[in-house]
């Protein structure tokens, strides 16, 4: 069902009077949606890491401090964002893209991104990692998937899709879907240099091995299972699960943090092309990641739990009719609020069954709050949907409940690194019930069958 409500035709028309946006006008998108990227490992976030060009973009924009992925999981990520769902509404919970196949592009349940732009004459592009399948088979018109670990013939590609003679003729979605700095990573040399070993710094949640408690596994309920790749040991042979030393982390975290800069130095000479081709004026830029990553906080590597290095992600906005005096918003944003933005600065209808909410009202006011709370789920572990883990966060508090109905409450304002579990501290039983309260509501949206606790 679509909106079509007076309230939001004056929602449309009042965005397209404060942005000067004409109806023959159309915006342009471009969304690069990196793979597990946390939201440490930025420059403006973290100044040990070097990326010039995202910080550029943002600083020129709005960084959204408290952005969270749907789940930490690569393709039910995609799927997630795709479709405005949150992944068990849409039905893709894990690694598997048949699901998606199944529910998306053969029986059509929900419509993609892609195909609302597509459907609205807009071009639809698509280079790099899919995850999905084919991106032609769910909404792209042109572009086809690569995911090899430098993303050079992904780059290369958008290249050639910008060089066209016809570029620009139709307003356009160009989905740009790095696959750094996921493992394995292979820096080249001149990277590596730029992370002397002696300026990593080891955060404060580091830990040589797990705890052996529900809230760190990333296996099936029951389970004490820490998952990380293989792939790791294509760098120097470090081991792929811990116990991991220190200086195991910062050789890690070296090569991770080196990537991440070799992938801004292709973003800038994309921007460049962009910027010369005359189409960045009226062009949406939207950055953010599939889900977080662990460099050895509380233990663990990869991702799946419900820790702010797994689930919250680097994510900004940049528009040049974007006029604000304010470039950071400490507003919460999921990344199922992705879809119903897009639409409502193209000016197009917001399905009513989308579960995310536009964030324009925050790009006009950075200090807007749309939002109350946001969840996360990881309920796809083995392929077996509904185990995993829960989480609902408001901008100062986390509540969790695990695969094994463990609950736990943590206050990030105070600790953001989530080492004090605060759940039975009868002082914050107004704040648990609260929190409780924003699950069940979200339970039932996504219809979530996990008993209530």
């Amino acid at each position: 069902m679509i909106k079509s409500s007076i309230f939001l035709l004056i929602i449309f028309s009042y965005s397209s009077l404060v942005f000067g946006q004409k109806e023959d006008n159309k915006p342009n998108f471009v969304v690069i949606f990196t793979d597990d990227q946390t939201y440490r490992a930025i420059g403006y976030n973290n100044s040990e890491v070097l990326t010039p060009n995202l910080d550029n973009l943002a600083k020129k924009g709005i960084i959204f401090n408290k952005a969270f992925t749907s789940t930490p999981v690569c393709a039910a990520s995609r799927a997630s964002i795709f479709t405005g769902l949150y992944p068990q509404t849409n039905g893709t919970v894990a690694l598997d893209r048949d699901s998606f196949i199944k529910n998306i592009v053969n029986e059509n349940k929900f419509k993609t991104m892609a195909e609302f732009l597509k459907d609205a004459g807009y071009d639809t592009y698509f280079s790099g990692k899919s995850h999905l399948g084919n991106p032609q088979d769910y909404g792209f018109g042109f572009g086809h998937e690569s995911s090899n670990f430098d993303d050079e013939i992904a780059f290369e590609e958008v290249s050639n899709f910008i060089k066209k003679a016809d570029f620009g003729e139709q307003p356009f979605l160009i989905w740009l879907a790095p696959r750094q700095p996921h493992v394995p990573l292979k820096p080249a040399q001149q990277w590596l240099d730029l992370y002397p070993l002696e300026n990593i710094s080891i955060e404060k949640n580091f830990l040589n091995t797990p705890r052996l408690e529900s809230v760190f596994n990333q296996g099936l309920p029951g389970e004490n299972f820490y998952r990380d790749s293989d792939y790791i040991n294509n760098y120097k042979n470090l081991p792929a699960g811990p116990p991991r030393s220190k200086a195991i982390i910062s050789e890690f975290t070296k090569a991770y943090y080196a990537t991440i800069t070799h992938l801004d130095s292709q973003i800038g000479h994309f921007i460049d092309q962009l910027s010369e081709s005359g189409h960045m004026e009226n062009t949406v830029f939207i950055f953010l990641s599939d889900n977080g990553y662990f460099l050895g906080n509380h233990g663990l590597g990869n991702k799946l739990t419900m820790h702010e290095e797994s689930v919250r992600v680097p994510m900004f906005i940049n528009w040049d009719k974007l006029k604000v005096n304010t470039h950071e918003s400490d507003a919460l944003v999921s990344s199922t609020d992705i879809l119903p933005t897009i639409l409502n600065i193209a000016g197009l209808p917001i399905p009513e069954y989308l579960q995310g909410k536009s964030i324009l009202p925050i790009l006009r006011d950075p200090a807007t709050v749309v939002n109350d709370f946001i969840a996360s789920e990881s309920v796809g572990v083995g392929g077996k949907v509904g185990t995993g883990h829960r989480m609902i966060r408001s901008t100062e508090w986390k509540y969790i409940i695990t695969d094994n109905n463990v609950e736990l409450l943590f206050n990030l304002s105070e600790d953001p690194y989530e080492l004090d579990n605060l759940i039975d501290n009868d002082l914050y039983e107004p704040i648990i019930e609260k929190l409780k309260g924003f699950y069940k509501v979200w339970r039932d949206k996504v219809g979530d069958e996990k008993p209530f606790p």
